[in-house]
């Protein structure tokens, strides 16, 4: 497999293997520019320092002397995020477990996002608006389809040395989702992962072999298969979610498939 040099950030969303043609990268795929709003929270965000976390669910904060129990919607460790004193960004959250829920972290003077469950909306701006979401094949669910292309979207909060990494924990669905992708495309299906990272210092992407590396096998193994990559970075002003351009895979990945 061929080492590809990121090439800076650019708002240009062609993909990375495969047919590179206009027609074929943005059958699927809508263009933005870079500062374009994305996503924006509908309640009004304030600033806690963490208390606690109980479990990987759960994070008790502090807000003006009050003790909130806050949901963390988030699979990962994040524990370069969430530890005793981090400040995090908080929002309500009527009809859910907890009254409160954490939006995101504070790291390097700038606000992580941290909440899963937007990464489908936020894809889906890039993504043509025909596409379906949450198809099922097999017993598994891919995000979207359009046409003839399947696309799963993983979002990513772990960045270390300006290098962006997933996951931050290891992940048996992840590594199937994986298989399945390469999968689709040796049956003639065309696919896409695409990779939310949810700040924007990141200056490349690497699948993280310290954590998971049998994931790390699962994503060169598809990428040699010739399922795409996109990887998009993303930065929080105010309670909008904002695109800040596109990345490319780390020169110096390494060779993981043996």
């Amino acid at each position: 497999m061929s080492q590809l040099r990121p090439s800076g950030k650019s708002g240009n969303l062609l993909g990375l293997s495969g047919d590179c043609s206009p027609e074929a990268a943005f059958s699927s795929f809508t263009q933005r520019e870079i500062g374009f709003p994305v996503y924006t929270f509908p309640e009004s965000l304030f600033t806690c320092t963490v208390i606690d976390r109980p479990n990987r669910f759960v994070v008790n904060v502090s807000r003006d002397g009050e003790t909130l129990k806050c949901h963390l919607h988030d699979p990962g460790r994040l524990k370069e995020l969430i530890y005793e004193g981090a400040r995090v960004l908080v929002r309500p959250a009527e009809g859910e477990k907890t009254k409160f829920s954490i939006t995101a972290a504070r790291k390097n003077s700038r606000w992580i996002v941290t909440d899963t469950r937007i990464h489908s909306d936020i894809a889906s701006r890039f993504i043509n608006r025909n596409a379906r979401r949450e198809v099922a094949v097999g017993n598994k669910r891919i995000d979207f389809i359009h046409g003839n292309r399947y696309i799963e979207v993983k979002g990513c909060t772990l960045v270390i040395d300006h290098v962006a990494q997933f996951p931050d924990a290891p992940t048996k669905r992840g590594r199937e989702h994986l298989d399945l992708l390469a999968k689709l495309v040796r049956n003639g299906y065309q696919a896409t992962l695409v990779v939310l990272v949810m700040r924007d210092d990141a200056s490349c992407f690497m699948p993280n072999a310290n954590t998971d590396p049998d994931f790390v096998r699962s994503f060169f193994l598809a990428m040699a298969a010739g399922v795409e990559l996109k990887i998009l970075e993303f930065s929080l002003a105010g309670n909008t979610v904002v695109y800040r351009g596109e990345i490319g895979l780390c020169a110096d990945h390494g060779t993981f498939i043996k």
